[in-house]
């Protein structure tokens, strides 16, 4: 696995690994057998890569191959309780966030045009306003940074009402960068809405996102 990036900060960090091994070679690099019942319902050899990615990076931060457990929502969590953790993987990428006390989030997406089919979804006319101004390139990196962005808080709500990210999640203009911090206000539980920060940071071919809660301006 070839380390793209591992970034740390008080109490936590995010890493993102891109797969290079197939689903048997990172299985081994675990050195278990007690995936084989869930590894057995994965029939597309990508998933399992996928899968087990995660499970090889969690190793490898943390000290360990701790169980990962969900929550109904699908939420992820360490069985030991010792880290709060998120989740993401896209197509030859995966990506795990942790922080010892604060519910944290994270979310890839592969750079591609395609997410300016479903950008009305997710884009508040707010929004649109300062992203229309763009040409055709930097609007698709716009958009698939706010729908990134979107997700991750989605994560850290763990909220059904969050799933409306159109109205729930407004994004403030900002100046399309490497990396940078987003300002979005919430509104998931309080009319007012709350205010969060997001960071992104965009490579050659992915995105990444992740909050961590309780940190604002």
């Amino acid at each position: 696995m070839s380390l793209c990036t591992h970034s740390t900060f008080e109490g936590g960090g995010i890493a993102i690994w891109r797969i290079e091994e197939s689903a048997e070679t990172l299985y081994a690099m675990l050195d278990t057998t007690r995936y084989d019942e869930v590894l057995a319902t994965m029939s597309h050899e990508a998933r399992r890569a996928e899968w087990l990615a995660v499970r090889v990076l969690i190793g490898q931060l943390l000290g360990a191959d701790k169980e990962v457990l969900y929550q109904p929502s699908g939420r992820p969590y360490l069985a030991d309780g010792s880290y709060h953790i998120s989740i993401s993987h896209t197509k030859g990428y995966a990506a795990i966030a942790y922080h010892r006390a604060c519910s944290i989030g994270v979310d890839i997406e592969q750079i591609a045009p395609r997410v300016g089919r479903i950008a009305p979804r997710f884009t508040h006319p707010d929004e649109a306003a300062y992203i229309d101004e763009h040409d055709e390139e930097m609007r698709m990196m716009y958009w698939l940074i706010n729908w990134s962005a979107k997700e991750t808080l989605y994560k850290v709500a763990d909220n059904s009402v969050a799933a409306e990210f159109r109205e729930v999640f407004r994004i403030a203009p900002y100046g399309l960068n490497q990396q940078g911090v987003l300002d979005v206000r919430c509104y998931v539980s309080t009319d007012e809405g709350s205010l969060m920060r997001v960071h992104y940071r965009t490579f050659s071919d992915i995105v990444c996102t992740w909050v961590v809660c309780g940190e604002v301006n």
